[in-house]
């Protein structure tokens, strides 16, 4: 399959999950909105937001990465029937273990406060405990949904595991819409999470019965030593990198009431882009780049993973130029509701645009990341990962007395773009992937000149004309739309090839 026509395959499963992941990126940044105006910078919105984020870190390490990258592959080496033992044999034993160390946790609950919000107060850390002595149980049902998600994209089906974090964000919208007034009311907001994460996992089940899955009895152990390394290993790795805003958001708890809240905002922000475009890139292709690699189609999956690299590079540009332009009147939309106050709000304008210059190098490292693991190799990503935090903690830690807020983002910038250089030197050198070579980087500078000679009559418009905030989203959605067309057309392969499916190609 040449790179077109896969090109076209692969934008129609992404079309598919990118509408199930908008939906439920959408819904979760509605849901920072509730709590924003709900609680807008307060000690309350604190311990909401540190209740939901660090079960954010553990959802997110369990259905993105580490279950994934280690099942992923084998589920596509495997026959139907092994595949199906597989899956009822890994969902036994992630379901057993997890609940033993939810226990565990939950046993030691006020040290997780004190671990990742060092500057809660006493009363902030009681409340705390009592919401993360549920929430935690939450673990066990992400397990088994990472798992059912796994299988299904292994099969080729998207759809379902992709309107997962839409149904747990829609519950828990509603219990924050209707029946949260303050903090307190922890054991509402505790059991709607939990609900939420039943019904995203029993979603997937019954995707999963209309695909003619055969429940019948393993007839021998499938999880081997080196199943279970490699899922250790992509552990580590997708850890040591979501552990950066967990160490961030640690580092803002000291900066008083509200700090957590601030950066916790603008995290979300960035996020959503990186969830609704990029992240779909990735999930779409790691299944394809296993298969590639599997059936040792290496030049197809070389080329699929420099396409990857440039397609994420152009739309993660794209959303740079359009925050940078209109990132203040974007955040006065998302956040100037309730009891938000308007300093609050430039504060968390300044740290948007400072965080979303590393969107290009977390899009990148996360099909990078895709790659490797579909290599198996899960200790290319753990090195990686490793160096970000190397070089986040000091950086963050000299920058924060300087700068506050803004100090730690502008470590967490830094992190990223070490994390991708790390990723690049050792594709090459462990595995010869070169993904960014010199062909590639003439493409990228032509996608950054094009970019930017397209944003400036939209910069002019911004300064020159007084907008509503309805106004400067849709001046930024045309921004976006026509700098992403753009960046494609310039790249003459793309650009054939678009002309071509629009019927505009001339025949002899």
């Amino acid at each position: 399959m040449s790179s077109m026509p896969l090109l076209r395959h692969l934008v129609s499963a992404g079309l598919l999950v990118s509408g199930g992941i908008l939906l439920g990126r959408l819904v979760g940044f509605l849901r920072e909105v509730v709590v924003a105006s709900k609680f807008g910078v307060s000690q309350d919105a604190d311990i909401v937001l540190f209740s939901l984020t660090l079960p954010d870190f553990l959802i997110n390490l369990l259905m993105g990465g580490a279950l994934a990258a280690a099942l992923i592959p084998e589920f596509k080496r495997s026959t139907s029937k092994k595949s199906d033992q597989l899956f009822l044999q890994s969902s036994f034993l992630a379901s057993t273990g997890f609940c033993f160390l939810v226990a565990i946790l939950v046993w030691n609950a006020d040290h997780l406060v004190h671990l990742f919000a060092p500057g809660f107060g006493p009363d902030a850390v009681k409340h705390a405990v009592k919401l993360l002595t549920i929430v935690l149980w939450l673990m066990p049902l992400t397990a088994l949904a990472g798992i059912t998600m796994s299988y299904l994209q292994s099969k080729g089906h998207f759809a379902i595991p992709a309107l997962g974090t839409f149904i747990f964000n829609t519950t828990l919208i509603i219990a924050l819409f209707f029946f949260v007034t303050d903090a307190g009311d922890f054991r509402v907001l505790g059991g709607a999470v939990l609900i939420g994460g039943l019904l995203r996992w029993a979603s997937q089940l019954i995707c999963m019965g209309t695909q003619g899955m055969q429940w019948t009895r393993p007839e021998s152990w499938l999880i081997s030593k080196d199943l279970f390394w490699r899922y250790t290993q992509a552990l580590a790795a997708g850890s040591l990198i979501l552990v950066l805003p967990i160490i961030a958001r640690a580092l803002a708890s000291l900066e008083g009431p509200g700090g957590f809240a601030s950066l916790n905002y603008s995290i979300k922000l960035i996020e959503l882009p990186m969830g609704v475009c990029l992240g779909v890139l990735a999930s779409v292709i790691f299944p394809k780049l296993s298969e590639f690699f599997a059936q040792d189609r290496i030049k197809e999956g070389k080329q699929l993973a420099t396409d990857g690299v440039l397609w994420v590079f152009i739309i993660a540009y794209s959303v740079v130029l359009v925050f940078v332009c209109f990132g203040q009147p974007l955040t006065n939309l998302a956040f100037q509701w309730g009891v938000m106050p308007a300093e609050g709000i430039q504060d968390i304008a300044l740290l948007v645009t400072i965080g979303i210059t590393a969107l290009p190098a977390q899009g990148i490292l996360l099909l990078l990341s895709a790659l490797a693991n579909s290599k198996r190799d899960t200790k290319l990503p753990f090195y990686c990962s490793l160096v970000g935090v190397i070089v986040f903690v000091p950086l963050a830690g000299f920058l924060f007395p300087l700068k506050g807020l803004n100090g730690i983002m502008m470590a967490l910038v830094v992190a990223y773009w070490s994390i991708l250089t790390a990723q690049i030197i050792l594709l090459h050198k462990r595995h010869r992937l070169s993904v960014i070579n010199l062909s590639t980087l003439i493409e990228m500078s032509k996608v950054l000149v094009t970019g930017f000679l397209l944003l400036l009559p939209f910069m002019w418009i911004a300064r020159s004309v007084q907008m509503t905030p309805v106004g400067s989203l849709g001046l930024a959605v045309v921004a976006g739309l026509l700098i992403l067309a753009g960046g494609f057309l310039v790249i003459k392969r793309y650009r054939d090839y678009i002309t071509h499916r629009l019927g505009f190609r001339t025949h002899a």
